[in-house]
């Protein structure tokens, strides 16, 4: 089965999901592969979402838990940057 292609508009969300858990990580740990293998996170996936790519909800679920960020102010402190 072929994957639907991503709206452009989700995929600027993407990047922005992506550029605020760098963000909050580089506070953690600056060093990506130290913190995934802490946090049992698979490095590939941490990368894709990092850069924007699509993931599972449930893995962003997953990293906000390892940074200790509620998912709530993740959405708020999201929607406050800038596009």
């Amino acid at each position: 089965m072929k994957q639907k292609e991503i709206p452009e508009s989700d995929k600027l969300i993407l990047k922005r999901i992506g550029a605020l858990i760098r963000q909050k990580r580089k506070a953690v740990s600056n060093n990506y592969e130290d913190f995934a293998d802490l946090y049992g996170i698979n490095k590939v996936t941490l990368l894709k979402i990092e850069r924007g790519e699509n993931f599972k909800f449930s893995t962003l679920l997953h990293v906000l838990n390892a940074l200790n960020v509620p998912l709530d102010d993740f959405f708020s402190e999201l929607s406050t940057l800038e596009e």
